[in-house]
């Protein structure tokens, strides 16, 4: 891995807004994707309650 240099402040800024981007974009795929586990759980309950209900 190469070192860095620093020198240039426009470069630190470019990386350092790469880097928020980055983790921006992937808070927003794991709360996606724990919104749709979250969903998929509910759904499921909600589902084996029903189906429940109607073999009663």
């Amino acid at each position: 891995m190469r070192d860095q240099d620093w020198d240039d402040d426009s470069a630190y800024r470019s990386a350092a807004r790469r880097t928020r981007i980055t983790m921006a974009v992937a808070l927003v795929v794991t709360l996606l994707v724990a919104g749709a586990v979250a969903v998929a759980v509910l759904g499921a309950v909600l589902f084996l309650d029903f189906a429940e209900s109607l073999g009663r």
